[in-house]
């Protein structure tokens, strides 16, 4: 076995919590893997081959999969892993297959003496042990005999099995038999004894007819209140205009929804059922752990999109139990994950994983199958929508909205209640609206749970809202499209609570853009010519737009960048590689202050950024805003230091981070360098006396700077004069967003300057003098203080939401009239994704959410219930997901809108490309069948049932 040996740069990658030293390893992409992280097979110059001529040609993580390298958490055992034992140990949790009657025990008597566990751990063991879940999740890891299960397909039972036959054997007997399970008599759900996951109002009246500040009643004037519940329901008082906030908020209220009914006004009263679904990601959920009692150290190797959460967690869970005091170190390997779209961020399985090898003696391998994905992994919520769109007969300007949704949160909370606060902040979606009272009651139910899936809510509530827009253009006889342009939110009016949206959105243009193409422009010929041509078929087309939030609130992203002699770039991201492609744009990044890509991307190394020395202490969304005020006077505290992959976040939200490290180093790096060389080629007098122009005017021309033009100067040789002179070599940085960025003064090199950061770290080359070398103390980094901070106010929370990125979709499908089966056709996506990045990787995420899109609209589809995953019995063979022709794949047309000019910010689209494809089908589905869908999916018994 191989002991945990730390060099100086492994060793500044450390923290301690709870007792425990945690310490991450970069992403996985080896067979052979080293505790370091190092030692690939594949030769360096093929490795790096995904950038040549200072570009970026394919994503960084490419030739690793097509070389067949272990990329994936799923692909590793213990033999892959350098310094692990040989022997694996295999975790099998038993489930149960309903939740309407007591639980009392499992029957082991079919396993034969071959297909025995080595050791069986149950409720009783973890009360014994006092082992808890971390309080996110709840309580009850196994259920208790005697004791309800709280859902369905809740872990009873822990089954460890010394190598895989036995296990192969014991899981073929016990995973389908549903006898083995012994329950009681039938009883109430729990979940029907239990308060809601949580409960949103979201009420704002315009205080003016241009929609902008000030607002007479709005979340973000007046707070967010929550009501009291009865009977596990929530209670809204009497409105009482000077009574207290919850009762201001409902006479204010309860005037919208009589506002609405005034005889110019139109109102469009329905109700959306959307369904419950499965994230369907490549890779199955999975867990590889070993606990190394001669260096008492936890290995854990989770698929997650949030190992920052994993890292706090596991080592609460660590401090108790058969392993409590022996374990000293805790190491997380981050490794690619096979997918994410949401499913993968908080999930629990990790610490299901965990607890198998608390009771293990070997390392420990805990892979879900499909049919066990589907019974414990995290579900889209299913909504249930009451939605009341007024507008004014003459003008077609929408007068309000008023809504009233119910989420199924299923049995275990994880984000449910703020799923239900997203979900209800986007029901505007691109649109203004003068007043609007908008209900999200997150319910607890006996179903799996449902989580961070990727739309966060949006999915369903603006699906209804362009469904709502459709329907009421043609009953109002309005062009859907001109009725779009009419009502799209305006620059400076408000959202739904009261803010100001902040990113600079293309809406009118991408109206004009579909209004004038030929799939709107023709449709009426075109239909006629595919219905010549295809006579058994029915052809129709629809459009639909939305625009989706990015971020979270909490935003808290970090970057290193590291330069050495030769001009190679290092550097480490705390975003995780989902599948959106983080780790090839934030290297690609790079190109504007560095001329070319990085070399090598570190990703996940969430304690990688302990040379700032920052704490955090009260949630960031709690805080008040005195306390905010007196901690921000410490120069270590942040409001959030981890960053989960999720929210779309990398593109705006981690480039920051990166551009503010790369701008470091070429201001107090590069250009000196330059200057110094430029100097020396052109003029032997004063450097001062040259005209260098503006440093933001200098610009790299195939891997060389050039300014006022004058000689380009390569990379490596900057790099030389930057490391010979002791000049900023390199620069680590934190940085925080509440709806709006963190701003600090640092003073680097004698010159001050405000940075949107709250936290850096810089180093010098091996030229710098003593002085500066003394000043490299925090891990071999100069730890800057800052001054003048400051951070977003806390009452920022209640914006709930500023960054958008707007989507739009034109689709043409045909029914087959005896099956009702459909066909996509063709498609034409318009996206505004602000300043792209890497184009291809956008690309990607166009095709990937429209085939989502799809899925959700036509196809998926899980059942709540007993007769739902949570029994154990459903895969791929039950669940349809569309194929390539479900979907049109060679006609998946798109628009990426340029930006404004090249300061426009980039956003996140990873969510929203998905969305408006939903509304823009049901809209086609109702051109051929002339009848409303107000549920998903739509089925083919669905339209050929409205043909009949």
């Amino acid at each position: 076995m191989m002991s945990m040996e730390l060099s100086r740069r492994s060793f500044i990658k450390h923290g301690i919590i709870a007792g425990i030293c945690v310490y991450t390893v970069p992403a996985l992409a080896r067979f052979n893997l080293n505790l370091d992280g190092s030692n690939s097979l594949v030769a360096p110059e093929l490795a790096s081959s995904w950038k040549s001529n200072f570009k970026v040609r394919f994503r960084s993580d490419a030739i690793a999969k097509v070389t067949g390298e272990k990329v994936y958490g799923r692909d590793l055992r213990s033999t892959d892993i350098d310094g692990w034992p040989s022997e694996q140990s295999w975790a099998f949790y038993i489930r149960a297959d309903r939740a309407d009657r007591i639980y009392q025990g499992v029957d082991l008597s079919l396993l034969p003496a071959n297909a025995q566990p080595s050791n069986i751990v149950t409720a009783a063991t973890l009360i014994k042990d006092k082992i808890e879940l971390p309080q996110f999740y709840g309580t009850n890891m196994l259920v208790a005999e005697g004791a309800m299960p709280d859902y369905i397909g809740q872990a009873v039972m822990l089954l460890i099995f010394d190598d895989f036959l036995t296990y192969h054997r014991a899981k073929n007997t016990l995973q389908f038999n549903r006898e083995i399970i012994k329950y009681g008599k039938q009883q109430p759900l729990v979940a029907a004894e239990k308060d809601p996951w949580g409960v949103w109002r979201i009420t704002r009246e315009q205080g003016n007819a241009e929609g902008v500040l000030p607002d007479k009643y709005s979340p973000l004037k007046n707070g967010v209140n929550f009501p009291n519940y009865v009977d596990h329901k929530p209670f809204w008082p009497q409105s009482n205009p000077l009574g207290s906030a919850l009762e201001q908020q409902m006479a204010v209220a309860n005037d919208i929804k009589a506002s609405l009914h005034d005889d110019n006004n139109f109102v469009l009263d329905r109700t959306y059922q959307t369904q419950f679904i499965d994230p369907m990601f490549l890779e199955p959920e999975c867990f590889n752990g070993w606990f190394d009692p001669k260096t008492q150290t936890m290995h854990t190797i989770p698929s997650s999109q949030s190992p920052s959460n994993f890292f706090g967690f596991a080592t609460m869970m660590l401090n108790n139990g058969p392993l409590a005091g022996k374990v000293k170190n805790l190491v997380v390997h981050s490794p690619f994950i096979g997918g994410g779209f949401g499913g993968k961020d908080h999930s629990i399985l990790p610490f299901y994983g965990l607890l198998a090898v608390m009771y293990s003696k070997h390392p420990v391998r805990m892979a879900n199958d499909r049919f066990q994905q589907f019974q414990s992994g995290l579900k889209r919520h299913p909504f249930n929508m009451h939605n009341q769109l007024a507008i004014d007969k003459t003008t077609g300007k929408f007068q309000g909205i008023v809504s009233d949704m119910i989420l199924d949160g299923g049995g275990r909370e994880n984000f449910s209640s703020v799923v239900a606060e997203v979900g209800a902040s986007a029901l505007q979606s691109i649109y203004y609206f003068p007043k609007n009272d908008i209900t999200a009651v997150a319910n607890v139910s006996e179903n799996p749970a449902s989580g961070s899936m990727r739309g966060f809510g949006t999915l369903q509530t603006m699906a209804s809202m362009e469904m709502m827009v459709n329907e009421a253009a043609q009953l109002l006889n309005i062009d859907p499209i001109d009725l779009r342009l009419r009502n799209a939110i305006k620059t400076g009016q408000l959202n739904t609570q009261g803010a100001v949206p902040t990113s600079t959105e293309h809406y009118a243009e991408i109206l004009k853009q579909a209004q004038q193409h030929e799939m709107w422009t023709q449709r009426e010929q075109r239909r006629k010519a595919y219905e010549a041509k295809h006579p058994n078929k029915r052809f129709g087309t629809g459009f639909a737009i939305c625009t989706k939030d990015y971020g979270a609130g909490d935003d808290a992203p970090s970057t290193y960048i590291e330069m050495d002699k030769s001009g190679r770039l290092v550097m480490g991201i705390s975003a995780v590689e989902i599948g959106t492609g983080a780790q090839t744009s934030q290297a690609a990044v790079l190109a504007d202050y560095f001329g070319r890509p990085a070399d090598t991307i570190n990703l996940a190394e969430v304690h990688g950024w302990d040379p700032l020395q920052m704490i955090n202490t009260q949630s960031p969304f709690t805080m008040s805003q005195a306390y905010q005020d007196k901690m921000q006077q410490n120069p270590r505290w942040t409001p959030t230091i981890p960053y989960a992959s999720s929210a779309s976040t990398s593109a705006y939200f981690q480039s920051k981070a990166t551009e503010n490290a790369a701008k470091v180093i070429f201001e107090y790096g590069l250009w000196p360098a330059a200057k110094a060389i430029w100097s020396k080629l052109y003029y032997s007098g004063d450097l001062a006396a040259m005209d260098f122009g503006a440093m933001e005017d200098a610009v790299w021309v195939e891997g060389k700077l050039s300014a006022k033009g004058m000689e380009p100067l390569p990379l490596d040789m900057l790099a030389q004069h930057v490391h010979q002179k002791g000049l900023v070599t390199a620069a680590m940085v934190h940085t925080f967003n509440r709806w709006g960025w963190v701003d600090a003064e640092f003073t680097v090199e004698g010159q001050t300057q405000t940075y949107q950061l709250d936290a850096m770290a810089v180093k010098y080359g091996h030229g710098a003098d003593a002085n500066k070398k003394k000043l490299m103390t925090s891990s071999g980094w100069h730890l800057l203080d800052r001054n003048n901070v400051n951070y977003p106010a806390t009452v920022l929370n209640n914006a709930m939401v500023v960054y958008y990125a707007p989507c739009a979709v034109l689709v043409e499908l045909a029914v087959e009239e005896g099956s009702g089966k459909v066909e996509i056709v063709a498609t034409q996506t318009w996206l505004d994704a602000g300043k792209v990045i890497v184009k291809e990787l956008v690309e990607g995420q166009i095709e990937g959410g429209l085939v989502m899109g799809i899925g959700h609209v036509l196809h998926e589809y899980l059942p709540p219930g007993e007769d739902g995953p949570g029994n154990g019995t459903w895969n791929l063979n039950r669940y349809k997901v569309p194929l390539a022709t479900d979907v049109g794949v060679w006609q998946m047309n798109h628009t990426i809108l340029p930006p404004f000019n090249n300061s426009d910010q980039r956003k996140g689209i990873a969510e929203v490309v998905m969305i408006p494809i939903v509304a823009a089908v049901t809209e086609a589905l109702y051109q051929i069948t002339h009848k409303r869908f107000y549920h998903l999916p739509v089925t083919a018994t669905d339209i050929k049932e409205a043909l009949a």
